[in-house]
């Protein structure tokens, strides 16, 4: 059964308001402002703004959908509320990984592409 878009903001925001709490708390919260807003009102980043503003091995927060005009050059790690099917298969094209939210909680040196 798949979750509807609603529950999994739900989720991210638990996990958010959580991680807000611990070090690098500013951070989250941040995030968690960014997450909690109306569908319409949520950020969308393409990948060549994603390669503009990121260097190897970066790891990379998008609080919104992440979309696939341009490319990546370089390995980043990645996380965002949604990718699109074709934002996917680049990112996986360019040897990045796509995390989940767990993980990037953990990392250190995160960055927000907005």
């Amino acid at each position: 059964m798949r979750k509807t878009e609603r529950s999994d903001i739900k989720e991210w925001l638990e996990k958010l308001s959580s991680a807000s709490k611990g070090r690098y708390g500013a951070l989250w919260k941040s995030v968690y402002r960014q997450v909690d807003v109306s569908k319409r009102r949520r950020v969308s980043v393409n990948l060549y703004s994603i390669n503009k503003y990121t260097e190897d091995g970066d790891n990379v927060i998008v609080p919104g959908k992440v979309l696939s005009k341009g490319a990546l050059a370089h390995k980043v790690n990645i996380t965002a509320v949604s990718f699109s099917e074709k934002a996917m298969s680049e990112i996986k094209r360019s040897n990045s990984k796509i995390l989940d939210l767990d993980e990037m909680l953990g990392m250190e040196r995160v960055k927000v592409i907005r």
